[in-house]
């Protein structure tokens, strides 16, 4: 680790003295804001943090926010590109689903059963599905990102923080336009356009698009395959403002935006390694690590495979192809990408004279289709299948103190939300072709396949009010609260190897799940608080809701739940001083939840039908400052969040392939600090840094199940009575029980007695890492503009980003860790006239491989989804 950040502030050091070393005689190319001085300055930047339009330096919240033309010059083209950029802000991936973190609050779930757990808003609208933040920027005026949950203005879907996008709003009396074109590796081919129309002194109309084209970036060595993270994108915005008078205005906007492709496959694209127990050749969780074998169901290919230490007895998978290259595969399915969103927003403002009534709508109809190579090898074994769907209304009406003259600035608001969710997921097993020997082995397929549909409704209603005093000169109180109650309702259908797909009662299909099987007829969900006809033995007992098979009762198709409600108080107070014009001291203390849910109870999952929410206190002290006549701006903050019931997912076992569901955590601590400098001693030189410490770690958490083999039974002839513990036997004469080394394990009480579920073991884990939360993150830039005279500017930009390293799952094992690691992004841009530049860039310059998102999946076999490695491009921008 020491040797790692020495090799960071090395390459930091020498950014930083490429900034210094430029001459200081270049002109300011920064159009943020006017400059403070012809001899330098920082501009300001106007954030809506507080739902209502400030410096940035005066709102008392920990956020970073980026203007358009800082987007545009740091390359900053989608939510991925803030890692680093932003203190403590990390950025996970897996397929087109946006997984990010902040402050220990990761983003986990991104089924339909439920939230998001770091808010993501489009011009003041929040989006509810998490392959939503994917898309790239494309005419936008500004980016924030709130750290901290922001659980008063903005709600329960803030609970870590969120991500802000503010599109270019239509210019009423100007024309304007502008095409930026990008050309790179992977035979990238990207445009953006904007123009703005001037329809009279009061009517104007923005419209923006792009169109990209790239080949993946992950290489398929298989003709039968194709490569992940191509790109056929389309979208296509235009909005529409009516300003009649000073009073009231009117922004209508209209997108739409498609992508397809191959895309980026689902929870992961490449498989890691698996941990085995060398004696018994028996998966074992952190047992002895094998990172060149893929354990995916229905791998077998004949061939006895040996472990470390131990002499091949036994056919455990097939070969990993490229072990630990996250850049190429060989797979032979093409998988498939269909996404497609439209969206309606209105904003609406009236200013009263003091007082400014707003109401902000949104309508969303989005979908996606994925696929993906369920066995990660260049045999044919099985496809999984994703379909999500996503009608989502929302209306927030909002009342804001609007004079200001007066020592209180208030808003009050009253927010309706209301999503309807479909999500299905296929695991289709083939009949199996292995390759991987010669002659290939032609085996039957591994199973009937798998199929879960899920419904879910979310309806939540929340007011919420806050205010900010000024006591006395430069001394401001604020307190606020929210009131949120959401009402959720879920059903499901489900089977193995057989369907109900028509007739009453339903019939079985009979033959196995493909990807085409359905309809699913509404009788297979059951009906909510209906007795349920299920006769079937095995634990849970049946519950009201629950519908089996009428030809065979024992054999559960779904259920539709009993609706759920969720209600809670979140509230702030804070308190915040002006020590002089340019230095504000803060203390806050706030409060978060996201709502609970359900999982489909089908297999395992039954035994945990609903999760709880989660709830966050954060308190937070920071410091925002200005120093050197306005060429240093320093801002600083320190935090300790406490989390109750974090909402974590893990996979089961589900046939040939996993189910994923969600269980709560006990308690977990957060604490840490983060520090954004900026220094612009001249005109048109920039030298910034941020840096973040955190310490994550679950306080309780115990009762674990392993992600797979929490334990096993081996032969041991020394033991000649059976192990009992709690009453049940755990091993009989003659063998031994053995739990994932390394960890507490043992007996999950209340299982294995009479009337009580299998015997199932689990692990206490309180004292480990929450995942994705390194002890360190941080970044060093530098940039100048070189006054070339009649030629215009030339601007050098290169930014270093670093972090320790950290844990991709709960049990914090060595196949989950990313090790540290850092990244240099190069840009150098000329600017011929204030209306056109090029720029050539390299990002990820010294080709860092690191993975940004790990789940076992089924087999005991760790997937993983890997960062982009470097590529090269540039960027024409015309502007008029």
């Amino acid at each position: 680790m020491v040797g790692q950040f020495k090799s960071a502030f090395a390459v930091g050091v020498s950014i930083i003295a490429m900034g210094v070393a430029l001459p200081a005689h270049a002109q300011d190319g920064s159009a943020d804001a006017e400059p403070a001085a012809d001899t330098g300055g920082i501009n300001e930047i106007i954030v809506t943090s507080q739902r209502r339009e400030e410096n940035l330096q005066d709102v008392p919240i920990s956020v970073s926010a980026f203007t358009a033309d800082q987007v545009l010059a740091r390359g900053i083209t989608d939510v991925g590109r803030l890692e680093g950029i932003v203190p403590g802000f990390t950025f996970g991936r897996s397929g087109q689903d946006a997984r990010p973190s902040i402050r220990g609050v990761r983003t986990e779930n991104v089924g339909v059963n439920g939230d998001t757990t770091i808010g993501f808003f489009i011009d003041g609208v929040y989006q509810s599905r998490a392959t939503q933040a994917t898309a790239g920027f494309v005419d936008v005026e500004r980016v924030e990102v709130q750290r901290g949950p922001q659980g008063t203005l903005y709600g329960r879907n803030t609970f870590g923080g969120n991500i802000a996008i503010t599109t270019a709003q239509p210019v009423l009396g100007e024309m304007l336009g502008g095409l930026d074109v990008t050309v790179g590796e992977y035979g990238r081919f990207r445009t953006d356009a904007f123009v703005n129309l001037p329809v009279s002194d009061t009517l104007a109309v923005r419209v923006a698009g792009s169109l990209e084209k790239s080949d993946g970036w992950v290489k398929n060595v298989n003709p039968l395959g194709n490569n992940l993270f191509d790109d056929d994108s389309k979208y296509l915005r235009a909005t529409v403002l009516w300003e009649p008078n000073d009073q009231f205005s009117a922004a209508i906007k209209f997108d739409y935006s498609t992508r397809g492709g191959a895309g980026g496959s689902a929870f992961g694209y490449k498989i890691i390694g698996s941990y085995f127990d060398v004696g018994s050749r028996q998966q074992l969780y952190n047992g002895t690590p094998v990172l060149n074998l893929n354990t995916r169901g229905g791998n077998r290919d004949g061939v006895n495979d040996a472990l470390p230490g131990g002499t091949a007895t036994s056919d455990l998978g097939v070969p990993v192809f490229a072990p630990g290259d996250g850049y190429t595969i060989d797979t032979d399915q093409k998988t498939i990408l269909d996404l497609e969103n439209k969206a309606i927003t209105a904003n609406l403002a009236y200013d009263f004279g003091g007082i400014t009534l707003r109401s902000i709508t949104g309508y969303t109809d989005f979908g996606a289709i994925r696929t993906q190579d369920s066995d990660f090898s260049g045999n044919q074994i099985a496809i999984d299948y994703q379909d999500t769907r996503a009608e989502t209304f929302s209306q927030e009406i909002q009342l804001l103190s609007s004079d200001t003259a007066s020592r209180l600035d208030w808003v009050v608001g009253a927010y309706y939300f209301h999503d309807e969710l479909t999500g299905v997921f296929i695991n289709q097993q083939l009949p199996r072709i292995i390759r991987n020997v010669t002659p290939n082995l032609t085996l039957p397929q591994n199973g009937g396949g798998f199929y879960d549909q899920q419904r879910a409704t979310t309806e939540s209603v929340a007011f919420y009010g806050q205010a900010t005093y000024e006591v006395v000169d430069n001394l401001r109180v604020t307190a606020g609260i929210r009131w949120t109650e959401d009402t959720k309702d879920f059903a499901f259908a489900n089977a193995n190897a057989v369907l109900p797909t028509s007739g009453t009662p339903p019939v079985p299909q009979g033959t196995a799940i493909t990807l085409n099987t359905g309809p699913i007829p509404d009788s297979a969900f059951g009906a909510q608080g209906a007795a349920t006809n299920c006769t079937y033995t095995t634990f849970p007992p049946p519950r009201p809701g629950f519908q089996c098979l009428a030809a065979n009762t024992a054999v559960l198709t779904g259920a539709t739940y009993d609706t759920a409600k969720f209600r809670k108080a979140t509230w702030r107070l804070a308190v915040d001083y002006d020590v002089t014009p340019d230095n504000l001291l803060y203390a806050s203390v706030s409060t978060g939840f996201r709502s609970g849910g359900f999982n489909s109870g089908q297999g395992p999952a039954a035994l945990q039908p609903t999760f709880d929410p989660e709830e966050v206190t954060a308190y937070e002290i920071g410091s925002k400052n200005r120093f050197f006549d306005n060429t240093v701006q320093l801002n600083l903050a320190a935090f300790y969040n406490r989390y109750n019931g974090l909402q974590e997912q893990r996979q089961v076992p589900q046939g040939g392939t996993t189910l994923s569901i969600i269980e709560n955590s006990g308690r977990a601590r957060a604490y840490g600090g983060e520090a954004e400098l900026l220094w612009r001693p001249v005109t048109g030189l920039e030298i910034g840094a941020n840096v973040a410490y955190l310490n994550a770690k679950y306080t309780e958490y115990d009762q674990v199940p392993a992600p797979f083999g929490t334990s096993i039974l081996v032969t041991d002839a020394t033991q000649t009575t059976p192990t009992i513990v709690n009453g049940v036997q755990i091993a009989a004469a003659g063998q031994r029980r053995v739990f994932a080394p390394g960890y507490d394990c043992g007996l999950i009480p209340g299982t294995g007695g009479t009337g009580q579920p299998a015997a199932a073991f689990g692990c206490d884990i309180s004292g480990n890492s929450i995942p994705h939360s390194p002890d360190w993150t941080g970044a060093v830039f530098a940039g100048y503009d070189i006054d070339l005279g009649s030629l215009g500017t030339l601007t050098p930009f290169a930014i270093m980003t670093f972090s320790s390293s950290f844990f991709g799952q709960p049990f914090n094992s060595v196949l989950e860790q990313q090790p540290s690691f850092q990244k240099v992004d190069l840009r150098l841009t000329w600017a011929p006239t204030d209306f056109i530049s090029i720029q050539g860039f390299v990002n990820n310059v010294t080709d860092e491989r690191t993975i940004n998102r790990f789940v076992w999946g089924g087999g005991g076999a760790l997937q993983a989804s890997f960062a982009p490695p470097r590529q090269w491009g540039a960027l024409l921008s015309i502007r008029f």
